[in-house]
């Protein structure tokens, strides 16, 4: 597995307490787990044994310190649903990945829009549930945003496994962006500010600077995702990762494309560091206060110390330990 530890960080990227752990975050992992067999992606306790064994609970914890227990919790419901559905979208071949992807959006798009879909599975029980508990207390404005930001993820999905089907590396240019959209990281960032209860204001967050800092976040985590995943998705003979497009494009070796990947992850994080620096003056000339986006910048760079904090400790992708295949059936 290729190594990446915190120190892919760049001075000044995270804070002192970025090493607290909340409290509550063994409990609302049980929560969470509990949810999970209730809409049905739990039915025996192999499965949540694995589940367990990525110890969502504490990259959450380390993400999150301060949210309270409900927050929590719906933040480790996204994270589990959102994994286990992601698998669901690509990971498997079994029926055709098109219509399995098309019929996910068709459903996706009735909840979010407020509608009923009648069905069993798992993937459209969760999403029902955790939905209307996500946008409780938004306004229609943000709910708009925050659907149109996870209806990109699905899309980008679907388009991805375009790549997958022909057995291509996508070329760099079209990747990046895309890449950028299904690590749902934008998304992300979403789910954060609303367990915050954080509200930005409109101009401030429509601002081209303020977008930047987003898709900052959304590459340094799809990237690192890619680097310490790389053996498994070789493995798993998948081919849109960052490092393999990277090596594909620039005619470089595996080991040259990490090297790479990973420095341009630091320039990324040094933009996200120079605009996050520059928010006060931004907001000041729309005579806005910056507190609510900079306590948002803070829970970002947070997410990404936790991120490979979690990594080291659960070598979730190490090819030795038990595979989410054969473990979580096909259930679309």
């Amino acid at each position: 597995m290729a190594q990446l530890s915190v120190s892919a960080l760049v001075p000044g990227f995270t804070e002192s307490q970025s090493a607290a752990v909340n409290p509550l975050a063994e409990r609302a992992e049980d929560e969470a787990v509990a949810w999970l067999w209730r809409v049905g992606f739990l039915t025996d306790h192999a499965q949540e044994d694995h589940l367990r064994s990525f110890r969502f609970g504490l990259y959450h914890g380390i993400a999150t310190p301060s949210l309270g227990f409900a927050a929590l919790v719906l933040g480790m419901k996204w994270f589990c649903w959102g994994s286990l559905a992601d698998d669901q979208y690509d990971n498997y071949d079994w029926g055709e990945r098109d219509s399995r992807m098309c019929s996910v959006i068709r459903s996706a798009r009735t909840i979010l829009d407020g509608g009923a879909v009648p069905g069993t599975d798992p993937v459209v029980r969760g999403l029902a549930e955790f939905w209307p508990e996500l946008i409780a207390d938004m306004a229609p404005a943000a709910r708009l945003r925050v659907a149109r930001n996870f209806l990109d993820y699905l899309e980008a999905v679907r388009f991805q496994n375009r790549f997958h089907v022909k057995g291509e590396v996508p070329d760099a240019a079209t990747f990046l962006g895309l890449r950028r959209h299904t690590i749902a990281m934008i998304f992300q960032a979403d789910v954060l500010e609303a367990l915050s209860g954080l509200r930005i204001p409109e101009a401030l967050r429509s601002h081209r600077m303020f977008r930047e800092l987003v898709w900052c976040f959304a590459d340094i985590t799809a990237w690192h995702n890619d680097i310490y995943g790389l053996e498994k998705d070789i493995a798993d003979e998948q081919l849109c990762n960052t490092v393999l497009v990277v090596s594909a494009s620039e005619d470089c070796s595996i080991e040259v494309a990490v090297d790479r990947v990973v420095e341009r992850a630091k320039e990324r994080q040094r933009l996200f560091l120079h605009i996050e620096g520059e928010l006060p003056e931004l907001a000041a000339e729309f005579g806005l206060g910056a507190e609510a986006a900079l306590a948002l910048t803070r829970q970002l760079r947070a997410y990404v110390y936790a991120n490979l904090v979690w990594i080291e400790h659960t070598k979730r992708y190490d090819l030795d330990l038990p595979r989410i295949r054969g473990i979580f059936d096909n259930v679309l």
